[in-house]
C-alpha cells in the first residue's frame, strides 16, 4: 500500500473530487517552485527572534542569524510552528493549490486560527538532520509545502482507533493526541522541494529530517460533518477535556510560546499520581525525541 500521489498536471476536477470525497492523505509532486531556503531567511529575517528547541529538546530564544550560525556549525536545532515567520513568507510561496482545493470555503473555527498577533494558519517549520517527533495527530488539517531539503514522513495506513491511542490529553493545552510508533502499520515516503502534502485532521503521523529542511504548513479546520463522520470520539473527547485551555491559548499567545520541551513534559509525567502510569509516561516521553 502506498499513499495516493498525483503529478503537477492533474486535472482540477479529479484533485478536488479526491480531496472532498476521500478525506485521506495525498501528495502532489513538484506542484510549485520554491525560492525559500536558509539563505532566503538569512537575507530577509536575520534579526527576528525565534523560540527553538536544541539537541536536548530544551528551549532557546535566539535571533534567526544566531540560529543559522549554529546550524552551519553542525548543531542540531528545530524551529517548530513559527507563525511570525510563517506569515511573513506566505507571499513568497505559490500557495494557489489551497484555493484550487478549498475554494472560498471557510469554517467557523478557522477564525480562532486567525485570531491573535498572527494567523496560526500559516506556520514555518525548520529542522536539521536527525530531528524527529512523537507520533501524533492534530484536531486541524494541514496542507504542507516542502520548501527546501527533504523530510521523511511516517503516517498510519488508516485512521487509528480511539481506544488504541496512548495519550489523549497529556499535552494540554496543545490539542495533540500522542501514541506509539508502529512501523509495520505505517506508510513511509519522502517529500522533496516543491512537493505538497494534505494531512487530514486526526490522522497520525511523525517526521524525520534527512538534512536541513524547511517546510510551510497551512492549517485549517474541516466541516463539522467531517469530525462527526470520521472521528466523533476524538472530537467529542477533546471538546470535553480541553475547550477552555485551547480557546485561551488561541486568544492570548502564539503557538511557539506553547512549545513543550522535554523538561516540561517530564515534569508533567511526574505529576501523575498513579506510580505505574507515571513510570510508563516517563519511559515513553524520554525515548521520544522532541527536537
Amino acid at each position: 500500500m502506498t499513499i495516493k500521489t498525483f503529478n503537477k498536471n492533474v486535472l482540477d476536477r479529479d484533485l478536488v473530487s479526491f480531496f472532498n470525497n476521500s478525506k485521506k492523505p495525498f501528495i502532489i509532486r513538484n506542484i510549485f517552485n520554491s525560492e525559500v531556503n536558509i539563505d532566503f531567511l538569512k537575507n530577509k529575517f536575520q534579526k527576528e527572534k525565534v523560540l527553538t528547541l536544541n539537541k536536548d529538546s530544551d528551549k532557546e530564544l535566539l535571533r534567526l542569524s544566531t540560529l543559522i550560525k549554529e546550524i552551519e556549525k553542525g548543531k542540531k536545532y528545530r524551529l517548530r510552528a513559527n507563525t511570525k515567520l510563517g506569515n511573513k513568507i506566505f507571499n513568497y510561496i505559490d500557495t494557489s493549490i489551497i484555493k484550487r482545493l478549498k475554494g472560498k470555503q471557510k469554517n467557523i473555527f478557522d477564525y480562532l486560527l486567525s485570531y491573535g498577533k498572527s494567523s496560526r494558519q500559516k506556520t514555518l517549520f525548520l529542522s536539521t538532520k536527525g530531528c524527529t517527533f512523537s507520533k501524533h495527530a492534530h484536531v486541524i488539517s494541514g496542507m504542507i509545502f516542502q520548501l527546501s531539503g527533504t523530510k521523511t514522513w511516517h503516517i498510519s495506513k488508516s485512521r487509528d482507533d480511539f481506544f488504541s491511542i496512548r495519550y489523549k490529553s497529556f499535552l494540554n493545552p496543545n490539542p495533540l493526541y500522542v501514541t506509539d510508533k508502529t512501523p509495520e502499520e505505517e506508510l513511509k515516503f519522502t517529500l522533496n522541494p516543491g512537493d505538497f502534502l494534505y494531512m487530514p485532521a486526526y490522522w497520525f503521523h511523525y517526521t524525520t529530517s534527512n538534512e536541513l529542511s524547511l517546510s510551510f504548513s497551512y492549517f485549517f479546520t474541516e466541516k463539522i460533518t467531517y469530525y462527526l463522520k470520521y472521528s466523533p470520539l476524538m472530537f467529542i473527547y477533546q471538546g470535553l477535556r480541553n475547550p477552555y485551555q485551547a480557546i485561551r491559548k488561541a486568544i492570548e499567545k502564539e503557538p511557539e510560546e506553547h512549545i513543550f520541551d522535554r523538561k516540561d513534559i517530564i515534569n508533567t509525567c511526574n505529576k501523575l499520581k498513579n506510580p505505574i502510569k507515571r513510570t510508563e509516561a516517563i519511559e515513553f516521553f524520554q525515548k521520544n525525541d522532541f527536537s
